[in-house]
């Protein structure tokens, strides 16, 4: 028997896995709380890093897409850009690229481009910032991280772990996007 068939409509448990559903959601929920962590973490650590680092200042969001557009130095397009960041909010996507551009981090690979193929670069003001967000974070971040053993290779299977959470949380986002519900409540 499937452990979450074990837990009924109203998220109690019940039957002979009692124990094993229960144990399984709270390990999801104990992983969602960590995730929320991580998150308000993380973009405390990415507003103080680049709050230490000269020039005008990057939301969040906008230093993502600075770090997207310069990762492995090819141009990228909105659409790239929106899958490697695994965002759906294309709108947004384009305000941030327009701060980019106007505060001259990135530039039009090839400026004459139809508006729909146009791609970005890091200038060299981009480059300069990210190079010294690596930087500050080699000097802090990786020097902390380095000292606890065996953390290089728990963090490339906490890495591995997350990203089939990732597609689990999306697989269940379309279900219920697509589904109006959970799996069986398809309806013709």
């Amino acid at each position: 028997m499937n452990n979450l068939a074990a837990v009924s409509a109203n998220g109690s448990a019940s039957g002979p896995d009692e124990d094993d559903a229960l144990a399984h959601e709270q390990a999801i929920n104990g992983f969602e709380y960590a995730i929320w962590h991580l998150s308000s973490a993380f973009a405390r650590w990415r507003r103080d890093c680049l709050a230490c680092l000269p020039g005008e200042p990057l939301s969040g969001a906008e230093a993502s897409i600075l770090h997207i557009v310069h990762l492995n130095n090819t141009p990228k397009g909105v659409a790239e850009i929106s899958r490697l960041l695994h965002r759906d909010d294309i709108a947004n996507l384009q305000y941030g690229i327009k701060r980019l551009l106007a505060q001259g981090f990135i530039e039009k690979a090839d400026p004459k481009a139809p508006k729909k193929s146009v791609t970005y670069l890091t200038s060299d003001k981009g480059r300069k910032l990210v190079e010294a967000y690596l930087q500050l974070r080699r000097e802090t971040l990786l020097r902390l991280t380095d000292r606890v053993p065996g953390m290089t290779k728990a963090i490339g299977e906490a890495t591995t772990m997350l990203h089939v959470m990732i597609g689990m949380y999306d697989q269940a986002s379309n279900i219920a996007a697509g589904h109006g519900g959970p799996i069986g409540r398809l309806q013709p």
